[in-house]
């Protein structure tokens, strides 16, 4: 299992040229998992994800 996170203003998913998702501002997700990836994995990355301090605090600054 692998992720790669990015913080975005915008963000969409096209298939055959048709927006089939699309956000504004938030986090993007990009997800791959291969057969052998149990719960066990699942759970860990998203402990992981879910405490990553990647989006500014109170006084605007990214810690």
């Amino acid at each position: 299992m692998i992720t790669v996170l990015q913080r975005t203003s915008e963000a969409s998913v096209k298939i055959n040229q048709k927006v089939v998702g699309k956000i504004g501002a938030g986090l993007m997700v990009l997800l791959g998992i291969e057969e052998e990836d149990d719960q066990q994995d699942i759970d860990w990355l998203a402990k992981k994800i879910t405490n990553l301090r990647i989006f500014d605090d109170e006084n605007g600054v990214m810690n």
